[in-house]
């Protein structure tokens, strides 16, 4: 099920369009030194189509044993969802050939890379049944595992288990309930719950607006692991946008309250115990703590850690928070600026910062994902414009070498 469509190299577009390209990204890859990574170890790649008009939405990244994929949610023709799209990319960064999953809908991350079989596992949705569907896709970007998972529709995110299992949030539009699941490998439900998100239909119709305009005002829906048994997600709970901490029992251990889809938080990575970084909003605002004290067993308000306004950081931004180690480890915060850079933000161990870097120049780039490479890189997908019309997923990696030259 290959695309019609034929993914180009900025080096195979048309001449006048290479020489714009060029001559905007040539200066940010330039070295006087002769000790430059290698191009393996250091590359920004754009993926250009033959049909000009496509847009994308790119969700996550991994990496193989021979390279990279890339997912991504793509126009349609016979639906309004975004469809699901796969690039295969080699250890250079450069396309090999893709893959488009005409029977599915909605793609959402993270991507789990299961080094015991080489797949990559992720969710998609059926569009006619809504239910979600687990796909495990091998580096050739054939279909290993294709599972239709009954009774469990809407997928909204979802993460890997210490356990090596998938834990799925997703939404169930006749109970009116945010569920919360964690699901084997092979389909397989192995145990969960759903929380009521009070009466009303305004939920559902903000799920479908999240799916239709992801890239305008995304809901920053997420979910993960605290410890084994204990589990959190991010979503609608009890008339609100809020973090929800469970063991699976009837009632959620504890919750941060947000103000309906106003305030809340972006994106949480546990430290240790209570402690969490924490990536939020309020309103158009946006703030960042290094590390801060929830409250994983009991009821507490997002609006109680709002420090202030990083006035940089554009409105409604997608987050990241990942554990980056180079011999220390660094809490690293990735987002977009007003100024349409991907920002950076390097946090030491005592809440410092200890680097920021920005991404962009002269062409508006927006952000997705972010992964540490198995070299200790950083593996960042988004999208950019090329010749400032047409936006294009790109992909930057960043060696290990270049990262020490940005934090102190």
């Amino acid at each position: 099920m290959c695309a019609n469509h034929k993914y180009y190299q900025i080096a195979r577009l048309k001449s006048h369009l290479k020489i714009i390209i060029i001559s905007i990204l040539f200066p940010l890859f330039v070295s006087c030194t002769d000790d430059e990574p290698a191009l393996s170890d250091s590359f920004f790649k754009i993926y250009d189509d033959s049909n000009l008009d496509v847009s994308y939405n790119p969700i996550d990244v991994v990496e193989t044993v021979d390279g990279f994929i890339i997912l991504t949610g793509t126009e349609l023709n016979n639906t309004d969802f975004m469809g699901v799209q796969l690039l295969k990319i080699d250890d250079e960064g450069n396309f090999e050939f893709d893959l488009v999953l005409d029977d599915y809908v909605v793609p959402v991350g993270e991507m789990y890379l299961n080094e015991a079989d080489s797949n990559s596992y992720f969710f998609a949705m059926n569009p006619t049944t809504l239910e979600a569907i687990l796909l495990g896709i091998n580096p050739q970007l054939e279909i290993e595992v294709e599972v239709s998972i009954s009774g469990i529709n809407y997928p909204l995110s979802s993460n890997v288990t210490s356990g090596g299992n998938l834990l799925l949030q997703s939404y169930d539009p006749l109970s009116l309930e945010t569920e919360i699941s964690e699901i084997g490998l092979d389909g397989s439900f192995i145990g969960g719950n759903s929380y009521s998100i009070g009466p009303g239909d305004d939920v559902e119709e903000d799920i479908i607006n999240h799916y239709l305009n992801a890239t305008e005002r995304p809901l920053p829906f997420f979910c993960g692991e605290l410890s084994p048994g204990n589990y959190f997600f991010n979503g609608f709970y009890n008339y609100s946008f809020s973090l929800v901490f469970t063991d699976f029992s009837d009632a959620p251990t504890g919750v941060v309250q947000g103000q309906s889809t106003n305030a809340g938080l972006r994106a949480v990575m546990p430290l240790n115990g209570s402690d969490f970084a924490v990536a939020g909003y309020q309103f158009d605002a946006n703030y960042q703590l290094a590390s801060t004290t929830l409250t994983t067993g009991g009821i507490s308000s997002s609006a109680d850690l709002y420090p202030g306004n990083m006035a940089e950081i554009k409105p409604y931004t997608p987050t990241k928070i990942i554990n980056y180690n180079s011999g220390s480890d660094y809490s690293l915060f990735v987002s977009e600026t007003k100024g349409r850079q991907i920002l950076l933000n390097f946090y030491a161990s005592d809440g410092s910062v200890a680097g920021t870097h920005r991404i962009g120049y002269l062409n508006p780039f927006t952000f997705s994902s972010v992964k540490e490479g198995a070299d200790n890189s950083l593996l960042i997908v988004g999208t950019t414009f090329v010749a400032g019309r047409f936006e294009r997923i790109s992909l930057i990696k960043i060696a290990s070498s270049e990262i020490s030259s940005y934090i102190n």
